[in-house]
This record gives C-alpha cells, structure tokens and sequence, in this order.
C-alpha cells in the first residue's frame, strides 16, 4: 500500500544486488527514505534513497554507514540485512578457511553488526523493525552448500533472540527465507536464465523460480504496520520448497 511507510528511515544492506534493490524501491515506493548500503554505493537516481559504501564484515565501516544514515534521516525504523557473500560450493574438506570465515562474516556476523549499531536509533524512536534475509537452505540442506546454509540457519536463530530481547522496547525482528530467485548471481552460477530454470524449478512445487520483486513485497509486509503482531518468525516464500 503506497504511503504505509511514509515518515519512516530505513537501512539495507546488500543494495546494489537484485534482491536488494528491489526492496529498496519497494521501501521507498512505500513512502520510506532509504540508505541503501554495498559494497560500492549502489546507483539510485531517487532522492529518497542515500547510497553509501559498507563492508557490514567491517564494524568501524558499518558505524559510519549507520551514523551517516542517522544523522541524514535524523531517525532510523526499519534494518534490512540482505547482504550476502558468494558462498563456495563443496563439502567442508573443499571449502577453504577463509572462504568459510568470509562467508560468515558478511552473512550472520554483517547482520549482528548493523544490529549493534541500529538499535540504538530504534530506542531513541521508540521502536524499529529488523528483517533479515535467510535462505530457505536455513530450514533444509542440500549437497554442497554447507556454509551457506549454515550461516542462513544462523540468521533465522539471531533473529528468534533479537525478538525476545527486544521485544519490550517495540523493537520487531524477523527473517524471510526466499527460495531459488532468477537473480543475476543465480544467472551466472548456472551459466544462463534457462540453466537456470531447468536446474532449480523443478525443485519448487510452483514449478518456477521466484522473481526479485516478490522477495520484496514479502519483505515489505514483514516490515510494515501489517505485520505489526509478527515477531520472532521466519516467512518462507521458497515456492513449497520446504513443504515435500
């Protein structure tokens, strides 16, 4: 609904990806202002959106990323933690230690730090909403992917403790677990859309891959006043992947 968001800051990380981005136009579509955070400041030809640079794996850069927005919006209401690294397929003798460390530092501990540094503005508003973008790999595993699913199960736990401890300061927190979305990532690791899709939708019982601008209107309900009694959950939107 336009305007549902309108007077709202938020942040989101992973920005300049397809995900990303289309949560931040669905965001600021929401009437929402919006720092959008990457690794090279997303191109956003949108007043409302504030691109900034961030490694959210570097806690001094994610301090001055949060600061900025702050003091840009002069509140902060909404943390979408999007940001993903590429994670290496393979077993855990394939996988190199610090490929795995990578992986983990932009994936759960990226979500712990832009955490660390938001809640403070939601105190001083008085609440906040964060969402944190898991995987439905978070919930079941598949070969190969151990250090993703790993860190996106992780992500989905963070979230169940941030509801809790925070829930008495009208601080939300939950997570949104996509399944297989045709993404430029997702295009490049199969080596074309139809790769693409010969590979992964036969896993969805909808029979397709999810498009990008799904993920975010999923992500928009979750932030919005419509999910206002929604707390400490993960929304799968993974096409039924989950349910077989």
């Amino acid at each position: 609904m336009t305007g549902e968001l309108a007077g709202k800051a938020a942040v989101a990380t992973g920005a300049g990806g397809d995900i990303g981005r289309a949560i931040t136009a669905a965001l600021v579509g929401a009437g929402a202002r919006v720092a959008a955070l990457d690794l090279v400041a997303p191109d956003f030809d949108d007043p409302a959106v504030l691109p900034l640079a961030c490694d959210v794996a570097d806690a001094g850069a994610v301090e001055a990323a949060v600061a900025r927005a702050g003091e840009a919006f002069g509140r902060l209401d909404i943390l979408v933690n999007n940001a993903a690294a590429p994670t290496p397929l393979g077993d855990v003798t394939q996988i190199a230690p610090a490929d795995w460390a990578r992986s983990l530092e932009v994936n759960l501990t990226g979500a712990y730090l832009m955490c660390r540094s938001v809640v403070p503005w939601f105190r001083r508003g008085g609440g906040g909403v964060i969402l944190n973008i898991a995987s439905q790999l978070g919930h079941v595993a598949t070969p190969g992917r151990a250090v993703y699913s790993a860190s996106k199960a992780g992500l989905i736990s963070l979230t169940r403790t941030l509801a809790l401890d925070h829930a008495a300061e009208n601080i939300r927190a939950v997570s949104l677990s996509p399944g297989a979305v045709m993404t430029g990532r997702v295009i490049a690791q199969a080596g074309s859309a139809e790769a693409a899709e010969a590979a992964l939708a036969p896993l969805h019982p909808l029979g397709r891959l999810g498009s990008a601008e799904e993920i975010a209107a999923a992500a928009l309900f979750l932030v919005g006043p419509g999910a206002a009694f929604v707390t400490g959950t993960d929304l799968l939107a993974d096409g039924g992947y989950t349910a077989r």
